[in-house]
């Protein structure tokens, strides 16, 4: 493999460096995005110079320098490509992101502007490049992250959850393994189906954002566009196939149940960092009390069979804790990181 980095004026020319800002920062027109996909499929090393260079988004972001000077350094860049200058980046919508305390897109500039060779030459060390190590991802407890695979796929990782990438991933297969809970938005590639093991079921994309939950009970998906292939992992391969609006979930012992249009704002809350329960059993309530708490909920077989409806949107967990024993009808006892459930 040559350690040259791929060629990019044929797609984009002097505008490359806004391109990819605006596609890093989840502002492209669905056209213009649809072409960064299609530049990224066409060499694995493009996936992972993107993969590189977001990292680098993230340290800028979260650690904006003192004498940060985003329109110096597209002035210098316009300068170095021969294009008139760009002026004052004018205000945008903003979408959910963990980086807010700097415009994501002002980050993207700077960290392309001023640090895109840089990160390049240091991922091409050794002909190796530094981002096909990384193959892991994982959040703490209350912790969420926004990643962006090699292939240009996008994915935010909910609390306490591991995401894992197969060997040679975007080789010949997109496949990954999932531990809790993550939202995926992938691009189509017939050739690359993209596969998500997760639990006892494995989810194929055809082209579309998603969400997938996974606990002691079920695994649990819901389509927000696009569509899904849904199956267990057992000989049987009990499947079905998911559209927008769609829930679909299987079982422990490899059932697999869809609900034509029944999905709501509320599954997809917890990116807003809401917690909806609605007739949730107590197996769910204590999985999410601790991936976003870190408690631990113990009760009796009695409580364990009672459902809770309740929504919560950061409240601290002492409030919670109260909130869902008054909708049980219970004493909560809390000691440490545990919290009992008692009759009152």
């Amino acid at each position: 493999m040559t350690n040259e980095p791929p060629h990019i004026d044929p797609h984009f020319g002097a505008e490359f460096w806004e391109v990819l800002a605006r596609y890093l920062s989840d502002e492209s027109p669905p056209e213009e995005a649809a072409a960064v996909r299609r530049w990224l499929a066409q060499d694995d090393r493009r996936g992972e110079l993107v993969a590189a260079l977001e990292r680098s988004i993230r340290r800028v972001a979260l650690e904006p320098p003192t004498d940060l000077d985003v329109e110096g350094a597209l002035r210098r860049v316009r300068s170095r490509l021969h294009q008139p200058p760009v002026l004052a980046l004018g205000p945008r919508e903003r979408r959910w992101t963990r980086w807010s305390t700097l415009g994501l897109r002002a980050a993207a500039v700077v960290a392309l502007a001023v640090g895109g060779a840089l990160v390049w030459r240091a991922s091409q060390r050794g002909g190796h490049p530094a981002a096909s190590a990384v193959r892991d991802y994982a959040t703490s407890v209350g912790e969420m992250d926004s990643i962006r695979l090699p292939d240009g796929s996008r994915v935010v990782l909910g609390p306490q959850s591991r995401l894992a990438l197969a060997g040679g991933y975007g080789a010949s297969a997109r496949e990954v393994a999932l531990s809790g809970e993550a939202w995926f938005d992938v691009g189509h590639d017939a050739a690359r189906r993209f596969r998500v093991r997760a639990g006892p079921a494995v989810i194929e994309d055809l082209g579309t954002t998603f969400t997938i939950r996974t606990d002691g009970e079920e695994v649990r998906v819901v389509v927000a566009a696009g569509s899904v292939l849904l199956q267990d992992t057992s000989r049987a391969a009990r499947r079905a196939a998911l559209r927008a609006g769609d829930r679909g979930a299987v079982d422990r012992d490899g059932r697999v149940t869809v609900e034509r249009g029944a999905a709501t704002a509320d599954d997809l809350g917890w990116l807003q960092r809401r917690l909806v329960f609605d007739n949730a059993s107590m197996e769910r309530v204590r999985a999410d009390l601790r991936r976003w708490y870190g408690l631990e909920l113990r009760m009796d077989s009695a409580w364990a069979r009672r459902h809770l409806t309740a929504s919560f949107a950061g409240e601290p967990a002492e409030q919670v804790l109260r909130a869902i024993g008054l909708a049980l009808g219970a004493r909560i006892e809390r000691r440490g990181d545990t919290a009992f459930v008692r009759v009152r």
